[in-house]
């Protein structure tokens, strides 16, 4: 075969050495390059972010009429004969899940009427029932400024460092000394002492 075969067999199949009077095949190894990048800041679970205002959806059960009705902290609103006093009202920071917390006193002013004072939810309504027969009050949302407990500011995440892995070294050639003999011995069926066998996934190793 001529050298021009040879050259074309580097090009497809790896690099082609002459050891010992022979030509090897070997195969560059490869290296992923690449910026490594912090990962993205969000808040903890249990982080909220007060707000001046509560928004709550009132359902009067005997015409079907539905009211939205904005209550700001620290007052009371009133339907009909429904109280609404709204005390905090709370909302998740933009990186957490949608959800909003007020703390809400109602009553119902009919003889016998219902009352409740506790933390309504919008996402989990079932936490917080107002138990009356005529009245169904849903919590909706915060809105208004920013007021205590504030969020705090983002955390700012560090830039992981990359290391490179086991399989990423390469595997030696040789014993350094040009000695042909050497690598006509690997060559014969015998594996190098650096190129050892890839671990199972039964016995370890990184994935």
């Amino acid at each position: 075969m001529s050298m021009k075969h040879f050259s074309r067999l580097a090009l497809l199949g790896g690099m082609m050495v002459a050891v010992g009077g022979s030509w090897v095949a070997t195969t560059p190894s490869a290296h992923a390059v690449g910026t490594p990048l912090a990962p993205p800041a969000v808040y903890g679970q249990g982080v909220w972010q007060g707000k001046g205002t509560a928004v709550v959806r009132v359902l009067d059960r005997l015409d079907a009429h539905v009211e939205m009705i904005s209550v700001p902290t620290g007052t009371t609103a009133h339907y009909k004969s429904l109280d609404i006093s709204a005390g905090r009202c709370l909302e998740r920071p933009k990186t957490l899940s949608p959800d909003a917390a007020g703390w809400l006193e109602l009553h119902d002013t009919h003889p016998d009427g219902a009352t409740f004072k506790g933390w309504m939810l919008a996402a989990e309504p079932g936490l917080g029932v107002f138990e009356s027969a005529v009245y169904d009050v849903r919590m909706v949302r915060c809105e208004g400024a920013d007021v205590a407990p504030m969020a705090p500011p983002l955390p700012t995440p560090a830039v992981p460092v990359l290391t490179p892995s086991a399989g990423d070294q390469s595997a030696p050639t040789g014993d350094g000394t040009g000695n042909g003999e050497s690598h006509a011995a690997s060559g014969s069926g015998a594996r190098p002492a650096g190129d050892a066998a890839p671990a199972s996934p039964e016995s370890g190793g990184e994935y």
